[in-house]
């Protein structure tokens, strides 16, 4: 099936776009803690800037004394002070 198609396909039938089609999800609690679900790799770890590669696109995280406290193969935790997320 076509790229489109899923898309097209995921909205009329209200599913979640997160599962069928890998969308990143991102949440932020405050401006020190964001959670990342549905990534594929950390493609840069430093304490001022965090590039993590998802499906669609590269998150990119800058800030102050980030740290990534937790990360599974679904999920990734980090904190420190935030200034900005961006996607590339």
């Amino acid at each position: 099936m076509a790229w489109e198609s899923k898309r097209t396909a995921v909205s009329a039938l209200g599913l979640p776009r997160d599962v069928i089609l890998g969308d990143v999800l991102v949440r932020f609690v405050g401006n020190c803690q964001v959670n990342i679900e549905n990534y594929r790799g950390i493609l840069l770890y430093t304490d001022t800037l965090v590039k993590i590669r998802a499906r669609n696109c590269r998150v990119v995280i800058q800030g102050e004394a980030l740290r990534i406290e937790r990360y599974t193969a679904e999920e990734m935790m980090v904190t420190g002070r935030i200034h900005s997320l961006a996607f590339e």
